[in-house]
């Protein structure tokens, strides 16, 4: 790779962060037309629920995720786009359009080279967002919701790099040297997008803060302590001992938990992730 490789990239990147609006290549019309609706204070439930039915595929993930088990509680099955949309929250159906929009990008010839890419970030992703979720609900005062949130769109700003680096002069051919330029940027890319897509200042901080050496807030410890827990997995006794030095886990007093049934808990109900994944 040449020194000079990836500048002008780094460069449009800088310019289009600073002149206020980062789009994700290739995202599908309805993905786009639907957050750019949830914005709207004119858009009613109704309209949101007919766009969201328009689109078979989202259709489905949406109702999945109110049926899972993260947010249906023990009530009844919903199915419908309407009923769904009022059990999860917009906050949440903004995931679920993410989750839709970027299942679509594994399937465009477009992006041929960075599509193993996207997925490994998307899955990993996942992954966080349930598992953040299951320990969440063992902490008193911490937003379960928040963090499976916080878990899933923590890749959004990879994800953004990736796809615009596909259509790139510099990376038209291979992606050699692009992983140092999505680990120095995606951070910035990613509290922008999740501003415009109307994500709380709470959410936006902690997976800032996640990506960074220290956390405020108790929904960045959750994060921190989940990819602990992915990192670890495989060595369930190792992760327990790792646990008791683990600071964030001990600012949540997630000390005393046992990994292995943290880690079938999770294995134990997909739904989530088959929503979302």
């Amino acid at each position: 790779m040449t020194e000079n490789r990836g500048i002008g990239f780094v460069n449009r990147f800088v310019r289009d962060m600073g002149q206020g609006g980062l789009e994700i290549a290739c995202f599908p019309d309805v993905a786009t037309k639907l957050v750019r609706s949830l914005d709207s204070d004119f858009v009613t439930m109704p309209a949101i629920a007919r766009m969201i039915e328009s689109e078979p595929g989202l259709c489905v993930r949406v109702i999945g995720m109110a049926n899972s088990a993260a947010f249906q509680g023990g009530g009844r099955a919903i199915t419908d786009a309407r009923s769904a949309v009022v059990r999860i929250g917009l906050r949440s159906l903004r995931a679920v359009i993410l989750a839709f929009a970027v299942a679509s990008l594994r399937d465009r010839r477009e992006l041929k080279l960075v599509q193993s890419r996207i997925g490994e970030v998307w899955q990993g992703s996942v992954s966080l967002a349930t598992l953040s979720h299951v320990l969440a609900m063992r902490v008193r005062g911490v937003d379960s919701e928040g963090a499976l949130l916080g878990g899933l769109m923590q890749g959004v700003g990879r994800i953004y790099l990736l796809t615009e680096a596909a259509f790139d002069a510099d990376f038209r051919e291979d992606v050699e040297g692009l992983d140092d330029i999505v680990a120095q940027w995606h951070v910035g890319a990613l509290g922008k997008i999740l501003e415009q897509w109307g994500f709380g200042t709470n959410i936006i901080e902690a997976v800032v803060e996640f990506h960074g050496a220290g956390s405020r807030s108790g929904l960045a410890d959750i994060l921190k302590t989940a990819r602990l827990f992915l990192d670890h997995q495989a060595t369930p006794d190792e992760l327990k001992t790792l646990l008791q030095d683990f600071e964030p886990a001990v600012r949540l007093g997630l000390t005393h938990l046992d990994p292995k049934e943290v880690l079938e808990t999770v294995q134990k109900d997909a739904s989530v992730g088959s929503a979302l994944g």
